[in-house]
């Protein structure tokens, strides 16, 4: 959804700063929201007010209500699609593979 919502909106974008933490997202407040979203999503209490506060101060409280929306959706999304076996879709494929990520087999498209 990121990487369509940026090349709808043509802005450039970095997908490699979700596997690279060194990589600038190259969105406004990218950094911020990378930092907040993956506080979110490893449910790290000790990193999370910081991440908050960070992005609260380069993005405004309505971005982070936003993103805490986004990362919880994503969650709720990932475990139903896993929980049923969704596999996953051949561009989703190419996608994973420019990030190097592994797809477990059992996820793998037919």
């Amino acid at each position: 959804m990121l990487r369509v919502s940026a090349e709808r909106t043509d802005r450039t974008h970095d997908l490699r700063a979700i596997v690279d933490p060194m990589a600038d997202p190259l969105l406004p407040a990218g950094a911020e929201l990378t930092a907040f979203t993956d506080a979110a999503v490893l449910r790290d209490a000790h990193e999370m007010p910081s991440a908050r506060t960070a992005l609260l101060d380069a993005a405004g409280e309505a971005a982070v209500i936003r993103a805490a929306a986004v990362a919880g959706n994503f969650q709720m999304m990932n475990r139903l699609l896993d929980a049923i076996g969704v596999r996953v879709h051949r561009g989703g494929m190419t996608i994973a593979a420019q990030l190097g990520l592994t797809v477990p087999p059992h996820l793998l498209p037919r």
